[in-house]
């Protein structure tokens, strides 16, 4: 069995990640933690040093939380992917084909828009993704 969990390092994300194990623990999954940082729509060297500490502290993250699943006695794969949120998490999922997909939702803070509707990550999953079931933890 194969989790791919969508991990930002949030404590949603750290709960969702402790609830797959506690769930499916018993299965021995290869659990997939997948983060991504957006990049800079600025080139300012002020802009790309805050990226850059993001994407460290993203990676640092990361490396928790694959060390948390390995505690368990479960194989764990840690990517960490530049770009669109949605894209990059769709794109994994086709890649990785994962038995189930693991994301947390909370209201969006301003989400990603489509003409007047604000849409979060997590819902635009819920419609993007059709390869695999999508558990959405609250």
């Amino acid at each position: 069995m194969k989790l791919l969990i969508c991990y930002d390092g949030s404590d949603k994300a750290d709960a969702a990640l402790d609830k797959s194990i506690m769930l499916f623990a018993h299965l021995k999954p290869e659990i997939i933690l997948v983060t991504v940082v957006e990049e800079p729509l600025d080139a300012s060297s002020n802009v790309e040093d805050s990226f850059e500490q993001l994407r460290k502290d993203r990676e640092a993250e990361l490396r928790n939380a694959a060390l948390k699943i390995t505690e368990h006695g479960l194989e764990a794969d840690a990517i960490l992917a530049i770009g669109d949120p949605r894209k990059m998490l769709v794109e994994a999922v086709r890649k990785r084909v994962p038995d189930i997909l693991v994301i947390t939702s909370r209201p969006p803070k301003g989400g990603v828009r489509f003409g007047n509707v604000t849409v979060s990550v997590s819902d635009y999953l819920l419609h993007h993704i059709d390869i695999c079931p999508v558990l959405v933890m609250h």
